[in-house]
């Protein structure tokens, strides 16, 4: 193609970072100053290539993308910007631009604002304004991101666009408030989820409905240039990633959890998680949607649920755990057998008995035995309400004093080992510097000790939250007795009674004695935990009924 004939490209570059600049950053001013360039210097056939909204640490830009197709193919003769920053941030990659790829293909460069033209030969001075150029990037990174931290740290919400439910409040853009067109949708898909209706069914019942994604909503409201093809297509696919997603958030209890993830790098935009020990969490910022039992209860429905012969999720799934390892009970179906299934510790399946025991039970085992528990605690709370909420009182407040002396204990023992370990993370390093320890064997030392510290960290997060919890609650007897009693004709289980009722059920190993086969199952319900003491009896694996606590005729505990 004739020098004559090719194309002058014009390109323009802005990112949300540079319009901090003012206008004379804009996309809008930079064309006029390159056209005006272009025109007093006699060069015709001129083609603007804009990228607006993109970094300049990020070379994977499209019409960048164009423009290094058209070089190639020999389409341009000249690329003009207004000043180097604008082909890019990140000094290695503007000068493998401007020193390499430009003159290999026989392209002039000129930045206009910082009097760079290659045909006027080598500019000395280039290499060093970008270096600046990525000095400035690196600044204003490190800048946005203290800010973003100091707003977290107030408790004020720092994302582009407000979580599906809420809306920004006009009047204070970092505070939340529910949005009248969602609030009702957001807070049916916690009640569907805490009935233990599966992330796919309730995704399935709001397409239906011709309920719109989040995506598709902010698509709507906002005309975001961004959004995905599939968005557009399909406003109302609700997929289960979106719903789980949704289900775990503790925006909707009212907290702002931030700083989850960051970014690799000022020059790498791709996001990696952050270890939970460095969230940031403050609580009760807005107005919540769902209540904490009604969240607790919908989490369920994001443990991945073991099915039936017949397809459905199992009404036990997620509730069962063994009390040995902590880890969930296997699920395996028997369609051949006189009984449709039987549970396992998960580590035994998986692993073997080196690692746990089996801790085995048949579902219609463990159905009876909680039908029959639940049925006891509702006839209770119907005939003896007042003497079921005394003693569950009672049982409760020891348990709670209970529980907070080991969370006590386990946070002194925590703190004691953060404390040596920033000892020994401090004399490795002095060790280093002094030259007792080679780079190799530091570095070695302390990523063990910086790994250990970040996993204390994490548990002692957990611990206190945990704690908390058990501080703030004060006696849900009365609850549960209200919760149970409407259950008092109850003849069958379901997934809705389970997760409204129960938190999660352990099974023990069997012990065999004398021939006989006992079996210890805990329920711990939900608001009150494990208030029974149940054996449950098993004879030639035939089985027989249960133990528990003896009552007198009045329903009180009498053994």
């Amino acid at each position: 193609m004739k020098q004559q004939n090719k194309i002058v490209a014009l390109y323009c570059r802005l990112s949300r970072d540079d319009e901090t600049e003012g206008y004379s950053s804009s996309i809008v001013s930079q064309k006029q100053i390159l056209n005006q360039y272009a025109k007093q210097n006699g060069l015709t056939n001129t083609e603007f290539y804009i990228d607006d909204g993109y970094s300049g640490t990020n070379y994977d830009r499209p019409d960048f993308k164009r423009l290094e197709r058209d070089i190639e193919t020999g389409k341009v003769s000249t690329v003009i910007t207004k000043d180097l920053s604008r082909l890019g941030r990140d000094y290695l990659k503007t000068g493998y631009y401007t020193e390499i790829f430009f003159p290999e293909y026989d392209v002039r460069y000129i930045a206009v604002h910082d009097g760079v033209d290659t045909n006027l030969g080598e500019n000395e001075f280039m290499p060093f304004k970008n270096i600046i150029n990525e000095w400035y990037a690196r600044d204003c990174s490190r800048k946005v991101k203290a800010g973003y931290r100091a707003r977290a740290l107030e408790g004020k919400y720092t994302g582009p666009h407000a979580p599906y439910g809420y809306m920004k409040d006009p009047n204070n853009k970092h505070k939340l408030i529910p949005n009248p067109e969602t609030a009702d949708n957001l807070r049916r898909i916690f009640q569907m989820a805490a009935s233990g209706v599966t992330a796919f069914k309730i995704g399935t019942a709001l397409r239906n409905d011709g309920v719109i994604t989040p995506r598709a909503y902010t698509l709507q409201s906002t005309g975001d240039k961004y959004a995905l093809e599939n968005t557009v297509k399909y406003p109302c696919y609700w997929n289960q990633v979106t719903i789980l997603n949704i289900i775990r958030n503790k925006v909707y209890l009212g907290h702002i959890v931030s700083n989850r993830k960051t970014t690799k790098s000022f020059k790498n935009k791709a996001l990696v998680d952050n270890d939970k020990s460095e969230w940031i969490i403050v609580k009760n910022t807005h107005e919540p949607l769902v209540d904490e039992h009604t969240f607790e209860l919908a989490q369920k429905v994001t443990v991945i649920k073991r099915k039936t012969w017949t397809g459905e999720p199992h009404i036990f799934a997620g509730l069962l755990r063994c009390p040995d390892c902590g880890k969930a009970m296997h699920y395996l179906r028997r369609r051949e057998r006189s009984y449709t299934g039987s549970y396992s510790c998960n580590t035994y399946s998986s692993h073997g008995k080196e690692y746990c025991s089996m801790h085995y039970i048949r579902y219609e085992d463990l159905y009876d035995v909680v039908l029959r528990d639940i049925q006891q605690y509702a006839e209770l709370a119907k005939n003896h309400e007042q003497e079921l909420i005394a003693e569950l009182s009672q049982l409760g407040s020891e348990q709670t004093k209970k529980q907070i002396s080991q969370y006590e204990k386990d946070i002194r023992k925590y703190e004691k080992r953060l404390e040596e370990l920033g000892q020994i993370i401090k004399r490795l390093y002095e060790d280093s510097v002094i030259g007792k320890l080679t780079d190799e064997r530091y570095s070695v030392l302390s990523k063990e000790y910086e790994d250990e510290d970040k996993e204390i960290k994490a548990k002692l997060a957990e611990t206190l939250k945990n704690m908390g919890n058990y501080k703030e609650v004060s006696d849900n007897s009365r609850n549960f007795a209200e919760m149970v009693k409407k259950y008092t004709d109850i003849k069958e289980l379901t997934a809705e009674i389970l997760n409204e009722l129960v938190a999660r059920i352990e099974v023990h190993e069997r012990d065999v004695i004398g021939g006989e086969r006992h079996q210890k199952i805990d329920i711990y319900y939900n608001f009150v935990g494990n208030v029974g003491d149940n054996e449950h009896m098993f004879y030639d694996g035939r089985y027989e009924g249960y133990k528990n606590k003896v009552r007198d005729e009045k329903g009180r505990f009498v053994s």
